[in-house]
Parts: structure tokens; C-alpha cells; sequence
């Protein structure tokens, strides 16, 4: 009797901690809400390669990704060949254009974080390949916090007319392909930027101008958010198709910033012994 009646107790006691737990959410408010995708992806993402010879490139048809949402999107873009992938590489070509926007920039984002980069310290050099069509040649704006908020709050901007020297020398932008800044070489420790929220001047003009190189910049230890590699048409439409963009000798995962738009293609190169039909599929997927 005496266990039968503890037993009861001890139920009875776990009846009041239920109510106890189930009292506080007899006050509910329920939404319904519908999740669409974060991005679309626009385009043919498969095709079929005939009679192409080993050892030639073929290029996809233009695709594109756009952002539906008010947050990055870290993308991992992908291209596999069926029934065999050996001896066949494949190149994303991001194709930048400002033609029809006044003041528009088009652009290539990579977070600090992908780029393994945390302060300008770690920022040993940067390349790409570029073929400007029309305009000014692509440029990098490194996105930097310098308030310790670990917010991009301006950016140091390296561009060809500059690069070299600090000084805009006023010579033509060059077109064609070329690596980074053809005849001004990539970035390094020596190439001069200035910073984004000053003028952008020259050497004898504006005194808010302020220009340094990269080595100079790392004395101030600024914190790096992420690159922006993009061309402007602040005063001419430009054109220009950017691929193999490397950080300290890396390549790097892109991200999407919002409401952005990001044109490309794939180029496939068929190795000599290639031979036969292949099929082409290019996935994008978030990271």
C-alpha cells in the first residue's frame, strides 16, 4: 500500500509539471509563409558537343544567376561531362557589361573569407584574365572595414590608370587580352590604390586624393571584407569578359550579392585524345 500510495504522489506530480510546461503556450500566433527560391538560374545548363576536333574549346551559351533575395548567396558553380570527364577542363567566363546604364557598375563578388584573406596583410597578390571588348578595362576594389565594426566601410580601388604609379597618366584603355592589368602587371605589394571615399584625383589634383601601395596600406591593418572585381561607365560604356581570377595564386568560390546579376559561360577544352559525343551539364548550387 505504502508504494502504491508514493506511486500516486509521484504521478500526480507529473501531471502538474505537464500543465506546468503546457500552460505557457496555450497563447500561440501562427503564419503561413511561402519560401521561394534564393536565385534563378537562367539559361540552357546542358548541350550537346559535335563535331569538334581534340584539343579545340567550345563555349556554352550565355547563362546567368540572378539574386531574389536580401542576403549573400555563396554559389558553387559546376560543369561535368558525360560519359567521361578525363582529359577535358572547364573555365567560367563572367561577362561584364555597364551598356544601356548610366553609372552602373557589373561586377564579380569574392568574400574575404573564400579568399582565405583577413586583413591586408594577408593579401599577397591578385590576378585574372581579362579580354576588354570596349571601355575601361575591369578593376578591384578591395572592400575593407576601418572602423573595426566588421562592415565594409570603403574600399581601395586598384585600376589600370593608376596601378604603377599612383598618378593617372590619362593614356588610352587598352583592349584585347591580357592578364590583369597587361603592360601594369597584377597586384602585388608595389601597386598603387587609392582610397574609394576620397577623390579620385590625381597626384597634383584634389588634396582628398590619397594613394598608397599595398605594402603601404597593411601599416594601417585594416580588416578585408571581400573584392569586388567590375567595370564602371561613369564616363564610357564598357565591355569586358573576366575568368581566372586568383587570390594569393588561388582560384576562389564566387557569391552573389543581392538583387545582383551574374552573366557567364563555360568554355570546355576537349584534350587531344578526346574523341566521340559528350554531354555538357553546368549545375549551379549554393554553397
Amino acid at each position: 500500500m505504502k508504494k502504491k500510495y508514493m506511486f500516486g504522489l509521484l504521478g500526480l506530480f507529473a501531471i502538474a509539471m505537464v500543465s506546468a510546461l503546457v500552460l505557457p503556450y496555450l497563447a500561440q500566433v501562427q503564419t503561413d509563409v511561402t519560401v521561394d527560391a534564393s536565385y534563378v538560374f537562367v539559361g540552357e545548363n546542358s548541350s550537346i558537343a559535335s563535331g569538334v576536333f581534340g584539343g579545340q574549346t567550345i563555349s556554352s551559351d550565355n547563362l546567368s544567376i540572378n539574386s531574389q533575395t536580401s542576403v549573400n548567396i555563396p554559389l558553387d558553380i559546376s560543369t561535368g561531362v558525360n560519359p567521361s570527364d578525363e582529359g577535358i577542363s572547364h573555365t567560367e567566363e563572367y561577362i561584364l557589361s555597364t551598356v544601356g546604364i548610366e553609372g552602373h557598375d557589373s561586377g564579380i563578388y569574392i568574400t574575404a573569407e573564400d579568399a582565405g584573406v583577413e586583413t591586408l596583410d594577408d593579401l599577397i597578390n591578385m590576378s585574372w584574365n581579362v579580354n576588354v571588348l570596349s571601355g575601361y578595362i575591369a578593376h578591384v576594389d578591395v572592400l575593407i572595414d576601418t572602423t573595426g565594426d566588421g562592415v565594409a566601410d570603403d574600399a581601395l580601388v586598384f585600376e589600370y590608370d593608376k596601378v604603377d604609379d599612383g598618378c593617372g597618366d590619362g593614356v588610352p584603355f587598352p583592349l584585347g587580352e591580357m592578364n590583369t592589368f597587361g603592360d601594369k602587371g597584377i597586384i602585388s605589394d608595389s601597386s598603387y590604390a587609392w582610397l574609394s571615399s576620397g577623390s579620385p584625383g590625381n597626384c597634383q589634383g584634389d588634396i582628398d586624393y590619397t594613394v598608397k601601395t599595398l605594402a603601404e596600406w597593411k601599416a594601417l591593418d585594416y580588416t578585408v571584407i571581400g573584392f569586388d572585381v567590375e567595370i564602371d561607365n561613369w564616363i564610357v560604356e564598357s565591355k569586358s569578359n573576366v575568368k581566372n581570377i586568383l587570390i594569393n595564386g588561388n582560384e576562389v568560390e564566387l557569391t552573389l550579392k543581392p538583387s545582383q546579376s551574374l552573366d557567364f559561360r563555360v568554355l570546355t577544352e576537349f584534350g587531344l585524345l578526346n574523341i566521340g559525343d559528350y554531354t555538357i551539364t553546368t549545375t549551379v548550387d549554393v554553397r
